[in-house]
């Protein structure tokens, strides 16, 4: 697992976290600790590569009023794995 911190802008912050390899509940519990490291409004970058992670790990955040989801991008053909985007509460 690795967090790198990268300024977009002056305003928004945006961690990357790359969790590939790690199953649920293992993804949330990742994800969670890393959305707890930012401030309100800054954005975490989460590359997974386990499918029904793509459905809990935003359901589990907005029911414990983390994060809200603003995308999922599909990534690579052969190797394929997810990067979600959330905004911290």
């Amino acid at each position: 697992m690795s967090i790198n911190e990268i300024e977009k802008t002056e305003k928004d912050i945006v961690k990357n976290l790359d969790i590939r390899g790690r199953v649920c509940p293992m993804t949330f519990v990742y994800t969670k600790l890393a959305l707890e490291e930012l401030d309100k409004g800054n954005i975490l970058e989460v590359l997974l590569d386990f499918a029904p992670a793509i459905k809990n790990v935003p359901e589990n955040c907005e029911r414990q009023s983390l994060a809200e989801l603003l995308e999922i991008k599909e990534i690579g053909s052969d190797n394929k794995y997810w990067c979600l985007k959330l905004k911290k509460l």
